[in-house]
Parts: structure tokens; C-alpha cells; sequence
């Protein structure tokens, strides 16, 4: 069994006694910890010891921009309070926030600054939410091989808690073990990915799933060059996934897919990639010609 599918326990303390409240998040036998907190609550988490101490935040809210559903800004501080005081007067974006330090106080400024340059890169990978970061910062190699080592052992464990609290923006697609061209029988497929949809319309040909992030789009998936009437936030997606090589050029009327991209929703996928707005739910289909309505429809009447 491997690290990655082994199971573990996490501890989450509701520190006000509700869910909404602020959130102390901890595994056993790691010297690490995450406050969760939201913008509304922040008088009250900054006198808590854990922003007083050297660690990274996470800043999360809507992406006022509308090309992701969220916009995140990733920063570190050796009194880590000192450092979001000051974005409560500069960043209005964000909502909710997170901050990794340890119950030891035992990162360093060398330690932060390597784990903020180490999630900025991964968000910007991921392209699940718009990067409110400038620029990434220039800190990678400059640790001993140990304390790379016990930096990356830091980020496994907090990457595992991260996405409990509603915060993905780190998660880097990794391909299925099986791929489209393996045969795999209807149940494999299920375990392994999900249901595999098909999107076939002018100029448009491309294989998905749906994915716990939202839905997955295969890469090599062709996209139709021009467009018709758009949602606007589908338009600001296409322009940026052009902008940044992920459609890229195949021919005079088409974009491939560069690599594998999650999308927010069928209905995303199936709109940027044809170039007008559509209906994902109808649009993609099974191998039986099944629609991603139909299935669910299906599933619900179905008995427990």
C-alpha cells in the first residue's frame, strides 16, 4: 500500500463549536497544523497563537474576474498575522484564509519561503483557480537536501488537508493508470476514472469524465477555432487557455488540447471547446449515445 492510498486519521477542532467557525486542522504524529478562518473571523484568529508564528497562508475567494471559480493568493511570514493585516487593506478578493505553521514554531524563513515558491508553482500547474500572485518567487534550491526533503514531507501532509477544507487550487491532474487506448472492461473504467463521455460536434472531437473537481477533459481533444455566442465566462477561459498554450494551434480551424484540463463543469468543457455555449449535461455521451442527464436521471431512479 502505498503512501498515497494509505488511510488517515485527521483531527479538525471547531474552535467556536460550529462549522463555520474557525477550524484547527491536525494528523497525528505530524508537527504541522492549518487554521482555517474566514475574512468575517479574522479579528478574533489573528490573537491566535498560530499566526503569530512563522508559517505560509492561502488566501480564498471568488474570482472577480470570472475565468475560474476562484481566485487564490499564496504568501508566507515569519509572524504570519503581520503579513495578512496588511491584505485587508490591499486584497478585497478573498473571503476565507489558511494558514500552515507548526505547533513547535519550528519553520524557518528559509523553510517558508520554499513552500510558498512550491505552491505558487503548483497552482499555477493546476490552473484550477486564478493565481493572484505576480510573480513566483525565487526560492527553490537554495535548502540543504534534508530540509528539501523535510519541506516536500511538510507539503504531502498539508496538501492532504488543504482539499478537505474546500481549497483545490493545488491539485495537479494526474493521469489514470489505464488510458483511453488500454482495454479496460465498463467497471475498471468506473474505479479508475468514471464514466467516459464524448463530445463530437463541428470541428469538435474530445473524451472526458467527471472528475471530484469538476470535469475532466482528456489531452488531445480537438477544439473548433472559431466561436458563436458565448457565455462571457466561457469566453475569458478560452482566451486564457489560449493565452497560455494549453488550446493550441492544430490547423487553420482548430486548437488541440496541450494536456489534460479540468474544467468546473460539463457545460464549461463542451463551451469552450466548440466555441458557442452549450448544455453539458446533453451534449456529452457514453459509448451507448447515453447523455451525462440521462445517466443521472437513471441513477436516481434506480433502487438504494
Amino acid at each position: 500500500m502505498t503512501a498515497r492510498t494509505r488511510g488517515a486519521s485527521i483531527r479538525i477542532f471547531l474552535i467556536d463549536g460550529t462549522p463555520q467557525g474557525l477550524r484547527l486542522i491536525e494528523r497525528i504524529g505530524w508537527t504541522g497544523c492549518c487554521l482555517s478562518f474566514s475574512r468575517a473571523d479574522y479579528d478574533r484568529a489573528r490573537q491566535r497563537a498560530e499566526l503569530k508564528r512563522s508559517g505560509v497562508y492561502v488566501l480564498v475567494g471568488a474570482d472577480p474576474d470570472g475565468v475560474r471559480p476562484t481566485r487564490v493568493y499564496v504568501g508566507e511570514g515569519e509572524e504570519v498575522r503581520v503579513r495578512i493585516d496588511s491584505h485587508i487593506r490591499e486584497k478585497d478578493f478573498w473571503s476565507s484564509g489558511f494558514v500552515l505553521s507548526t505547533k513547535d514554531d519550528s519553520l524557518n524563513k528559509a523553510h517558508i519561503r520554499y513552500l510558498e515558491a512550491r505552491l505558487i508553482a503548483m497552482a499555477r500547474t493546476a490552473r484550477i483557480a486564478a493565481l493572484d500572485n505576480g510573480t513566483n518567487p525565487d526560492a527553490l534550491g537554495r535548502l540543504s537536501e534534508p530540509e528539501t526533503a523535510d519541506m516536500e514531507a511538510y507539503l504531502d501532509e498539508a496538501l492532504i488537508l488543504l482539499p478537505l477544507l474546500g481549497v483545490t487550487a493545488f491539485e495537479i491532474y494526474d493521469e489514470p493508470e489505464a488510458s483511453a487506448v488500454m482495454p479496460v472492461t465498463k467497471d475498471d473504467q468506473a474505479q479508475i476514472a468514471g464514466k467516459r463521455y464524448l463530445l463530437k460536434t463541428q470541428l469538435t472531437e474530445a473524451e472526458g469524465y467527471s472528475d471530484a473537481r469538476g470535469f475532466a477533459v482528456l489531452a488531445g481533444a480537438l477544439a473548433r477555432k472559431e466561436t458563436k455566442v458565448m457565455h462571457p465566462g466561457y469566453r475569458r477561459i478560452r482566451e486564457e487557455l489560449v493565452a497560455e498554450g494549453v488550446l493550441a494551434d492544430e490547423n487553420d480551424q482548430q486548437y488541440r488540447l496541450s494536456r489534460t484540463f479540468i474544467f468546473d463543469s460539463p457545460s464549461s468543457a463542451a463551451s469552450v471547446l466548440s466555441g458557442g455555449s452549450k448544455n453539458g449535461r446533453t451534449e456529452w455521451r457514453d459509448e451507448r449515445g447515453r447523455t451525462i442527464k440521462d445517466n443521472e436521471e437513471a441513477t436516481a431512479a434506480s433502487p438504494a
